[in-house]
């Protein structure tokens, strides 16, 4: 027998969650102008290999995490707005944004990063009108077939969870279905960590190789095996209210488990221990060891978060509004900022420094701004207000 629907309060730990995990996302980008070997738009001229070190403890979850939180919230907003009613707030909230990103947002990313890694000489305006045009003949090495220079950088996000909440909308009753069976077992602390372990090193072991991560939504088949599956199991940790408190009071023992995964990859990407590429059982236990560790992580934040953030703020409801803009704004403010004091030659500490408060400040005024437009809140998937 079907079960009733669980009616949710607001849980601002999911909110503290989102709103957390995009500002650690605009502090990565902008780590990612200056970790050394790590390809990104455009690089600084003061590159840090220590810096790989701290990259290395978000890197491997912080979009698994975001994606499960989007299944949290789902499952929380799924009692209360029909299938049709969500695919509407989703298009005008996230697809849109995406479509009107591409064309004025993400544009002098593209354009920097012609100018640094392929020597455009062109204005902007120039390249803006190459970039717009599918067509386009300019810079073949920098095309994303069959659209020519458009595209979403960062906003790949928007797509993927545009896409999933399609797949959501279509497969929903056996989603349901399936969350009542998960709702009705008696899941252990073991369960909730072994099986998602074992799941995410399958996709490890048998797809990342041969799909390696593109964010480019077709024949990405790992990203999405991986993300779609954390997203569908925030989803389903949300419809039961014992496996999600299970995983508050586990909160520690994923810590210690974090922990140790850290300490782990810390020695693989240093050398300390060797892992020889010839050894298939070898290459396996090291893919276990990296889901293990993405997975805890995650459970991890989600724990603490539910058991310390629960709790509501006007600073809270004010950075759930702005989030969603500052994160389709931050990456080119990044970058446009990034090149402009790069002309000044201010050495890395000065220079990291002025990027990350100019980044957040201009982030902060443009969206002092934009909540005060109607249009530029449509543009930026906001509420009308």
């Amino acid at each position: 027998m079907k079960s009733s629907p669980i009616h949710y309060s607001r849980r601002h730990d999911v909110d503290w969650l989102r709103v957390l995990a995009f500002i650690s996302l605009i502090f990565y980008h902008i780590g990612m102008f200056y970790v050394h070997d790590w390809g990104w738009h455009v690089k600084s001229a003061y590159q840090s290999v220590f810096l790989q070190n701290i990259m290395l403890m978000f890197n491997q979850w912080r979009m698994p995490l975001i994606f499960f939180i989007s299944g949290l919230a789902l499952a929380m907003v799924e009692p209360k707005i029909s299938s049709p009613t969500l695919v509407k707030i989703r298009f005008t909230r996230i697809f849109v944004p995406l479509i009107l990103g591409m064309i004025l947002i993400v544009p002098p990313q593209t354009y920097h990063e012609a100018i640094q890694n392929y020597a455009y000489l062109g204005n902007y305006f120039e390249f803006w009108l190459e970039y717009i045009n599918p067509s386009t003949q300019l810079l073949p090495a920098m095309h994303h077939e069959p659209i020519g220079l458009l595209t979403w950088n960062h906003l790949w996000y928007l797509i993927y969870l545009w896409v999933y909440t399609l797949i959501y909308v279509m497969f929903k009753p056996v989603l349901q279905w399936l969350a009542d069976v998960t709702r009705s077992l008696s899941a252990s602390t073991s369960s909730i960590w072994l099986i998602p372990v074992l799941l995410l090193t399958t996709y490890l072991v048998f797809l990342r190789p041969y799909y390696p991560r593109t964010n480019a939504l077709f024949g990405d088949w790992y990203n999405h095996a991986l993300y779609f599956t954390i997203f569908i199991l925030g989803y389903f940790a949300a419809k039961s209210p014992t496996i999600w408190q299970r995983i508050i009071d586990a909160r520690r023992i994923w810590a210690g488990f974090a922990l140790i995964g850290f300490m782990g990859i810390m020695a693989a990407h240093n050398g300390w221990i060797d892992i020889p590429e010839n050894d298939p059982l070898v290459q396996i236990q090291n893919k276990l060891w990296r889901a293990a560790n993405m997975w805890s992580w995650l459970l991890m934040v989600v724990g603490f978060g539910g058991a310390y953030l629960n709790k509501p703020s006007a600073t809270l409801s004010y950075l759930n509004q702005a989030i969603l803009p500052w994160y389709i704004l931050h990456q080119t403010i990044i970058i446009v900022i990034a090149m402009a004091l790069s002309a000044f030659a201010l050495g890395g500490m000065l220079e990291s420094g002025l990027l990350t408060i100019s980044t957040f400040a201009v982030c902060a005024i443009l969206y002092e701004i934009i909540r005060r437009f109607k249009p530029l809140r449509f543009v930026f998937g906001m509420k009308p207000g």
